[in-house]
């Protein structure tokens, strides 16, 4: 199974997208409440009477804006452009408030003493006629907004906050889906290329009935029980990525008897970890384009390994005359492009083709 793409933790944005709009509106009303009790106590504006009435009338109006900003104004007509539209929504939630306080202070009414203060207070500012006032003359409807926004603006910063914080959280799925299947599609374009150029080995083998077929098939399954079953994780022990690479160098000295293959490793690979397959490709390119006829070749293969850092050194020396199709740089884009993803800012890469000669380096932070 496949490891997870980024670094293990319970972080708000792995969580589902139901999870997360639940935790964030339970949030949002546990901080109103305190809001709301500390803001309707206050020493100018102080009640005998329980303010938790008043309380629950403001928060029930919050839960309505909110859920109408964050999944109905915001998204589907403020980004959309339709300003028009935008601004008769937010004059009809305007209006609502006044209704919805007019309908708050009838039930009051119902439940509160007649001796209330908070139920003298409320009718004082909510009577039927200063409704019709406020709502049809310019100057109570101004009166209203500012009532909205002096009781309401803390919702409507939080619900914008909110908002912003659904997008990015949406924006970054985004980003590791994509990043997981452009990984993916990177994985399976390296991991046949190398199949099919040892099959190649080991059909050439085999048609000359060669002695080494049998250790090929052998080197063969191990690389393959790797291939297939290992490199499905984002990282795998650097152990196990050194002998995959020993493994297969093993074959093309088999294939490639009259090449020099010196391949060394120095420090000690203990809990290092490192992307699968993400040095092969560099080998592969110093037998590209190897042959019978292309003559002694010098292929020399340096791994220094430290703590937190990893460092290859590679260098092809030919025969004199011989020549091999350049380096390929399309060939090493999937390759460059993993490390870009896998590894950015943490890298670099250096390849430097002289006629006969060929070096490439690689300095990687683990």
């Amino acid at each position: 199974m496949s490891e997870p793409t980024f670094s293990p933790g319970l972080r708000w944005q792995t969580l589902s997208a139901r999870r997360t709009a639940v935790l964030l509106q339970l949030l949002l009303w546990v901080l109103l409440c305190g809001f709301y009790f500390a803001w309707n106590s206050r020493p100018n504006y102080h009640f005998k009477t329980p303010v938790w009435p008043l309380v629950l009338l403001e928060m029930s109006f919050s839960v309505l804006l909110f859920n109408s900003l964050v999944y109905f104004l915001i998204p589907r007509v403020l980004l959309r452009g339709r300003y028009v539209l935008a601004l008769v929504s937010g004059l009809l939630l305007v209006v609502l408030y006044q209704l919805w306080s007019y309908a708050g202070t009838l039930l009051m009414a119902l439940y509160l003493p007649p001796s209330s203060d908070l139920l003298y207070n409320m009718q004082y500012f909510n009577a039927w006629d200063d409704v019709v006032h406020n709502l049809s003359t310019v100057q109570g409807f101004v009166n209203i907004i500012f009532s909205v926004l002096s009781t309401m603006m803390f919702p409507v910063l939080v619900s914008f906050l909110t908002y912003a914080l659904i997008v990015d959280r949406r924006r970054l799925l985004l980003e590791r889906a994509n990043f997981n299947l452009e990984l993916s599609y990177l994985k399976a374009q390296l991991n046949p290329q190398f199949l099919f150029t040892t099959l190649r080995s080991l059909q050439d083998l085999t048609r000359t009935h060669d002695a080494r077929a049998g250790d090929v098939v052998l080197h063969l399954a191990d690389l393959l029980r790797y291939t297939l079953y290992e490199t499905d994780a984002e990282r795998v022990p650097l152990t196990r990525e050194l002998e995959f690479l020993d493994d297969y160098l093993t074959l093309e000295r088999i294939r490639y008897p009259t090449v020099s293959i010196d391949h060394q490793v120095t420090g000690t690979a203990t809990t290092q970890q490192l992307a699968p397959l993400l040095l092969h490709p560099f080998y592969e390119q110093l037998f590209m384009g190897l042959s019978a006829e292309t003559g002694s070749v010098i292929i020399k293969s340096t791994i220094q390994v430290e703590a937190q850092v990893l460092t290859l050194s590679l260098h092809r020396d030919l025969a004199p005359g011989a020549t091999l199709p350049s380096y390929q740089p399309v060939a090493l884009a999937a390759a460059e492009r993993r490390l870009q993803l896998q590894y950015p800012g943490q890298h670099t890469v250096q390849i430097q083709e002289n006629g006969s000669t060929l070096h490439v380096s690689l300095h990687l932070q683990l």
